[in-house]
């Protein structure tokens, strides 16, 4: 009887291993993605020659979340059609430390799952935290990126400003965990009518490379910089004024373009 206990203990002792073994496997092996992701390096390069946005998704083989969403979101055919003909696609998945550090030195990310909009020049437009269907198709009818796009960078900006006599507009975002509203301003047909006459625009976001050093020539360093999502307005070589882009203000448009109005007059003025 004592041989017998035995034994059935060493079977259930392999079959327990078994079960245990198959169970690991089927969650660390990678499942089959919905889309096809590449590199952020490779993303870049084939969104600067095909003028197309690029949607960086940051992933990791440890969340559950993350599969989730390539189950739930990213597998629905209509949503991965529209996806992979706007946007370049990109992944990076945190499984090694040049990824993980890379993802919080230039990108903040305190946190996946993660979605990331950035231009074909490689410029972070918004972020999801929250990734639903809802959210992407939000996202699909929006092209603010193309308009960002056309803008100058900050120096040839800074260059044409001060020949033109108008003043220099640098919307700038360092806060990067937080939720962008430049989009929902620059889409009112007024403030864009007004800034393509009487301003030059750029963009300086903090998750860009090339960004951050103009950021630091700026304000010594990123520290210093003002931390939000807000516009400044240069004129001459010297800071006229600058306001924070808030909620409260998108949803007064005519706010937002009465004090464009207000920084044309110091201007003037001076």
């Amino acid at each position: 009887m004592k041989q017998n206990d035995k034994t059935y203990t060493n079977i259930f002792a392999i079959a327990f291993l078994a079960v245990t073994v198959f169970a690991f496997i089927l969650y660390f092996v990678p499942e089959k993605q919905p889309l096809n992701w590449m590199s952020y390096d490779d993303a870049l390069i084939v969104a600067a020659k095909k003028n197309k946005p690029i949607l960086l998704n940051f992933y990791s083989l440890w969340s559950e979340e993350c599969k989730e969403i390539d189950r739930n979101v990213f597998s629905n055919e209509k949503l991965k059609n529209q996806l992979k003909s706007k946007y370049i696609l990109a992944r990076i998945v945190l499984n090694n430390k040049l990824n993980k550090q890379l993802a919080k030195d230039q990108f903040d990310i305190l946190g996946i799952p993660a979605l990331i909009e950035l231009t074909s020049k490689g410029k972070e437009v918004r972020r999801l935290k929250v990734i639903s269907k809802e959210q992407l198709n939000y996202m699909m009818l929006d092209n603010t990126y193309k308009l960002i796009d056309s803008w100058q960078n900050f120096y040839s900006a800074k260059t044409e400003a001060e020949s033109t006599n108008k003043i220099l507009f640098v919307l700038l975002n360092t806060s990067l965990n937080t939720f962008n509203y430049s989009p929902h301003l620059l889409k009112d047909d007024k403030i864009k009518l007004l800034i393509a006459q009487d301003f030059v625009p750029t963009y300086l976001v903090s998750s860009n490379n090339e960004d951050r050093k103009v950021i630091k020539s700026l304000f010594g360093s990123l520290e210093s910089a003002p931390n939000g999502v807000l516009i400044l307005f240069y004129y001459k070589g010297k800071e006229l004024d600058r306001y924070f882009i808030s909620g409260e203000l998108i949803a007064k448009p005519d706010a937002a373009y009465n004090k464009l109005l207000e920084v044309i007059k110091q201007k003037d003025s001076k």
